[in-house]
């Protein structure tokens, strides 16, 4: 993912929509519940309920999630 888009998607979370990202090394996806701009990291929530910390460079835009609804 390029830094703009990043950018753009953590905007999106901050005015309190919803954004969703996939990570292809291990074939999850969530929804993103936080940025750290200064470190380029993405806090996202899984479908499975579990909280990971991603690089936007590892990580694809997902316009609309595979899985059912996010939480």
């Amino acid at each position: 993912m390029q830094r703009s888009r990043y950018e753009y998607l953590c905007a999106e979370v901050e005015a309190g929509n919803d954004a969703f990202v996939c990570h292809p090394d291990s074939n999850e996806e969530g929804i993103i519940t936080g940025c750290v701009l200064k470190t380029g990291h993405m806090l996202v929530k899984t479908a499975q309920g579990q909280t990971r910390c991603w690089d936007f460079n590892s990580c694809k835009d997902l316009q609309h999630p595979k899985q059912g609804p996010m939480i």
